[in-house]
């Protein structure tokens, strides 16, 4: 609560213009997945919370910008004139197109949604969602499963404990070889006692190439985030590969608003490496994102150097002032002052 309060006072209007000169002036990707959709249980973006968040940009006159357009701004080297943003959307699930997609087009807010491109094409549904609707569906309260040489055993009593231990069982599913994750599923759905169908439920349904065409229409763009979402760090290079071009390939010919930007799978410094940044550069793409936190900083100068096939972004947040403290440049400088208190 003293935090809370605390913060709401720092990223208030007066004390951000207090701190100003000592603000860096910041690039900032901020991710997002999912939109809620209560009628379908979708727990996701409160498309009201984020239609004020975007207000409160423009009004203050941030500027906004799409993804291509801050790497122009990499490219030419010039520095910021005030703090920029950009907005992206991961795995392309349809509650993008019928709640998401309204908010920033209302805004006139560029976006860029990365595409898990077989889950558009209605070829799979996300191996995450399968699990999250195996716990969901099961009449027991508790499963153990052997998962990568360990003993997983997972008890509840509630649906909020039911949901936490599925999402401990994908957390634990991200962290070994690919190759074994569809049999692992299979036998947690067997142990929980429930048939995982085919096609995936409406409220885990991804957007279709026609919802995509049409989000485009209306100024979006879209980008290659693997054909089946696998941590890329835990198949061979031959998947990864694949994986990478091929979902590619898909979004080009997908979409005429296809950007030849690539969305690392989970995206933490463990998740890729040289390899993958190799395989994106060397399928024709000119730059990767990742869920590492950080954005692109300017000097007195110009726009300091980055990883263009590692780029730094923050999760999205509902509450506003951790927003603001994102966008305005107070995380960035209260990290600065953080790391050089523990030198």
């Amino acid at each position: 609560m003293l935090r809370n309060l605390l913060l709401s006072s720092v990223t208030s209007d007066s004390v951000l213009g207090l701190l100003a000169p000592l603000r860096p002036r910041c690039a900032t990707i901020f991710y997002l997945h999912r939109f809620a959709v209560p009628d379908l249980g979708v727990g996701g973006h409160d498309p009201v919370r984020l239609a004020q968040h975007l207000e409160y940009l423009r009004q203050r006159r941030y500027r906004l910008i799409s993804v291509m357009d801050l790497l122009d701004k990499l490219d030419e080297g010039a520095p910021l004139e005030r703090n920029t943003l950009a907005f992206t959307v991961d795995d392309g699930y349809a509650d993008f197109a019928t709640v998401g997609a309204p908010v920033f087009a209302a805004f006139d807010c560029p976006v860029t949604v990365f595409l898990v491109t077989d889950f558009v094409a209605g070829r799979l549904w996300n191996w995450f969602d399968r699990v999250r609707w195996a716990f969901s569906q099961s009449r027991h309260t508790g499963v153990t499963l052997e998962i990568f040489g360990e003993t997983m055993t997972l008890q509840w009593s509630t649906r909020p404990e039911a949901e936490r231990a599925s999402e401990y069982a994908v957390e634990r599913l991200k962290r070994g070889p690919d190759a074994f994750k569809e049999q692992l599923i299979q036998r947690l759905a067997k142990g929980l006692e429930v048939d995982i169908p085919d096609a995936a439920p409406e409220r885990y349904r991804a957007m279709s190439w026609e919802q995509v065409r049409a989000c485009a229409r209306q100024g979006v763009t879209f980008g290659p985030h693997t054909v089946s979402h696998p941590i890329l760090s835990q198949v061979d290079r031959k998947r990864a590969e694949r994986e990478i071009s091929e979902s590619w390939q898909a979004v080009v010919a997908g979409t005429k608003a296809a950007i030849p930007v690539f969305c690392y799978p989970n995206g933490t410094i463990n998740d890729f490496s040289t390899r993958e940044k190799e395989i994106v550069s060397g399928s024709g793409m000119v730059a990767a994102v990742s869920t590492i936190d950080g954005c692109l900083q300017s000097t007195g100068s110009r726009m300091a150097t980055q990883d263009r096939f590692a780029l730094p972004r923050f999760g999205y947040s509902e509450e506003k002032s951790r927003f603001v403290q994102i966008a305005s440049g107070l995380e960035v400088m209260r990290a600065r002052l953080t790391w050089r208190a523990r030198r």
